[in-house]
């Protein structure tokens, strides 16, 4: 999970509004350019986010419809053979 204060963790934000967020919104608010988004969008679907893309009037918005399922602790493992 990113930092609360980097860009990916502002990317986040934008995505999981509940209108979602353009690129142009997300290359203003990183100082990104629009490659850049569309490779850290690639990121962050390969860690198991689920982001739609939705096309309304002439621009696309972009959302966070799931999260990565979480791994339990270590702790919270069962143990081979238990």
């Amino acid at each position: 999970m990113a930092r609360g204060d980097t860009k990916q963790a502002a990317l986040l934000g934008l995505l999981s509004c509940v209108r979602g967020t353009t690129i142009r919104e997300m290359t203003d608010v990183t100082g990104w350019r629009a490659n850049t988004v569309h490779s850290a969008l690639a990121t962050l679907r390969k860690r198991g986010w689920e982001i739609s893309v939705e096309q309304i009037e002439a621009e696309k918005r972009y959302q966070i419809t799931a999260r990565p399922e979480t791994k339990p602790a270590a702790s919270e493992q069962p143990r081979p053979g238990a």
